[in-house]
């Protein structure tokens, strides 16, 4: 870890506050994209959503994170080069990855929101007029908005090589793949899609491209 201001390896604190300035600005436009309304659907035939604690966890796990390049903005000083700043060889090499991380991760919930339209919610269910999308990302990818998430939040990690960040990217890991396992189960019943989507399971990966369905 680096001692504050003594960095050797991390990218030095003005070069990343303009990654974060540039980051922070692009989550504003995302959300921006983001509080255009669906009409979601209002009535179900199944759902099978985690607990509640769960519920609320989630969001918080995935736009937490999300929200650290405005601290670098705003107090680069306690936000990099701390003692939570991981300070190791080949620093810069994962924190360039980290931006193309962020940047895909980025693209890929924004197309999957695309895709998805309103049935996007963070309701494990199965509307009652619900489609099947296979379409965009989803047409390679059963999860894009869960795999952007993950990319999304390992690169901001990445990014400002931060531990605490680091632990909440494992942690968005392990609740998107909860999630995901619960969704597949659902959709893959006979309240959801049935053998349709175990068709479709088959050709596509959960959060990368299959090999099968190439």
């Amino acid at each position: 870890m680096a001692a504050r201001g003594h960095a050797r390896f991390v990218f030095p604190r003005d070069l990343v506050w303009y990654l974060a300035f540039g980051m922070a600005a692009a989550t504003v436009a995302t959300l921006f994209v983001f509080s255009r309304r669906h009409e979601h659907p209002k009535e179900f035939r199944a759902e099978d959503n985690p607990p509640r604690v769960l519920q609320v966890v989630w969001p918080i796990l995935f736009l937490g994170p999300l929200t650290y390049p405005f601290l670098m903005v705003v107090a680069p000083a306690l936000a990099y080069e701390t003692v939570l700043t991981l300070d190791i060889p080949l620093a810069e090499v994962l924190q360039a990855g980290g931006l193309g991380l962020w940047a895909v991760g980025g693209v890929l919930v924004l197309w999957a929101r695309r895709a998805l339209g309103r049935f996007m919610t963070i309701q494990i269910v199965v509307a009652s007029d619900h489609e099947l999308i296979t379409i965009g990302p989803y047409a390679r990818i059963r999860h894009p908005a869960y795999a952007g998430a993950i990319f999304l939040t390992t690169g901001v990690a990445f990014v400002f090589l931060n531990v605490v960040l680091l632990a909440a990217a494992i942690l968005v890991v392990v609740v998107a793949n909860y999630r995901a396992r619960k969704e597949e189960r659902l959709l893959a019943s006979p309240e959801g899609f049935g053998s349709q989507y175990r068709q479709y399971m088959a050709r596509t990966g959960r959060f990368l491209p299959s090999l099968r369905g190439a």
